[in-house]
């Protein structure tokens, strides 16, 4: 049997830290695999930041904030169509390789059907609640579209399973690259708000285009197919997470709904520019919970001490991380909301030093995903979210009134910090003592 070659970043380490990773070839896939996340995470929130910037410079607060309106309405929609099964099934995929084709098939099945009928469902419920002839409809069905291109990213999750990221990131950035490249064109020819809710459409295609040929390149070994009893077996499992995702999606968007109701499309601007900004951060946890998902699977299934020991690490640096990004934030914010938005946007300083906070409880959410899914309770993820959506909705209604897009903001760190804490220190002990950085008592 030969050697298993060392990856090249292993080598370009300090002695030290190398000799405590050689030998891990699981923690070496893991890293690699976040390396690839990373750097697609960097990419589109760099791009997000500086082309979101120029482009809501480009637009106004008001033309903005329409756009960001039709955004967060398809957006809750959108949460129905991935029906909450990301990590069942980069779990099945990694620890049953042999039946990743039921699957696969099964899953993108599902998620064509779902997708098609949100869209449509998306614009019924738009043009009730709003019209049927402004052009706020027009724009809500272009970047609905998104919603049956999103099917492809199934594809994702086989490569997810397989530590094998690096095979779709590459085709993602291309597809992401050249879809900035056209908003930049569309600033510079002047285009018209709608061009810019095109390039939303166009952008899911040609994403779904690169992943199918990614996938051409790495296949799995049989060819995908669907199985009712697999679908219900999915959906019996899954059932949670799509509620927990609707929710989620309902208390992170529903203040952008509720700001246009209550204050307008230009406050709704002013409160949307700063959101790529603050979520910046949020690439460092979002990329490593995707990439060790698989790790944390097999440590599972060495028992769940070896788990819970890896999650604390994990929460402890998602704190340091934390910290450093809210201090920077608040050294910076003048000068950054300044310089990219220019003095349209000034409102925007105060909302974005609120806002940052949210990164904590955010990361933390995310990272306790992996625990709810290895150990099976799932169940505690509707409880979770359906709090988090009830605060932001109770929390905005009083203080948007009281105190306007600031208001908003900091309704939006209370439901955060509601749905990833207050939940957890009260019907799952555990996870909350591991997410405070301590080793649980196993009083669960």
């Amino acid at each position: 049997m030969g050697l298993v070659s060392e990856p090249i970043w292993l080598k370009l380490l300090p002695a030290s830290i190398r000799k405590l990773l050689e030998g891990k070839e699981g923690l070496h896939a893991a890293i690699h695999n976040s390396g690839w996340i990373f750097f697609d995470k960097i990419l589109r929130a760099l791009l997000g930041v500086l082309v979101g910037a120029w482009v809501a410079r480009y637009l106004g607060p008001t033309q903005f904030g329409e756009l960001a309106y039709c955004i967060a309405f398809i957006a809750i929609f959108q949460s129905l169509t991935n029906l909450g099964l990301d990590g069942i099934v980069v779990r099945e995929i990694a620890n049953y390789p042999e039946r990743a084709n039921i699957v696969l098939g099964t899953t993108f099945q599902l998620r064509l059907f779902t997708g098609l009928i949100s869209w449509a469902l998306a614009l019924i419920v738009y043009g009730i609640t709003n019209s049927f002839e402004n052009q706020g409809i027009l724009i809500v069905a272009l970047v609905g579209a998104g919603m049956i291109f999103q099917v492809a990213d199934t594809v994702d999750l086989w490569f997810q399973g397989n530590s094998q990221s690096k095979r779709t990131v590459m085709a993602k950035v291309a597809a992401y690259l050249l879809s900035n490249t056209i908003r930049v064109a569309l600033i510079l020819m002047e285009a018209p708000l709608i061009a810019f809710a095109a390039i939303i459409a166009i952008e899911s295609a040609l994403t779904a285009f690169a992943l199918r040929l990614s996938y051409k390149q790495f296949p799995s070994k049989r060819v995908w197919r669907k199985h009712l009893p697999e679908a219900k077996k999915l959906l019996q499992e899954s059932w949670p997470y799509l509620i927990s995702g609707l929710s989620i999606m309902l208390y992170m968007r529903i203040d952008q709904i509720m700001i246009k109701s209550m204050l307008g499309e230009h406050e709704l601007g002013i409160f949307s520019a700063i959101i790529p900004i603050s979520n910046l951060w949020n690439m460092i946890p979002a990329a490593l919970c995707v990439s060790l998902a698989p790790l944390m699977a097999r440590k599972k299934l060495v028992g769940s001490e070896a788990l819970n020991d890896s999650l604390i690490k994990m929460f402890r640096f998602f704190w340091l991380l934390g910290f450093i990004v809210v201090v920077f934030t608040l050294m910076l914010s003048k000068f950054v909301v300044e310089t990219m938005y220019g003095q349209a946007y000034i409102e925007s300083i105060s909302v974005l030093n609120i806002y940052v906070f949210t990164c904590i409880p955010i990361a933390m959410g995310l990272g306790q995903g992996l625990w709810l899914l290895n150990e099976r309770k799932s169940y505690l993820s509707p409880l979770q979210t359906i709090t988090g959506a009830v605060v932001s909705v109770a929390t905005n209604l009083v203080f948007i009134p009281l105190w306007g897009v600031e208001g908003a903001a900091i309704a939006a760190v209370l439901s955060q910090v509601s749905s990833c804490f207050l939940v957890n220190s009260i019907f799952a002990r555990n996870l909350f003592v591991m997410q405070m950085g301590f080793r649980p008592k196993m009083i669960e």
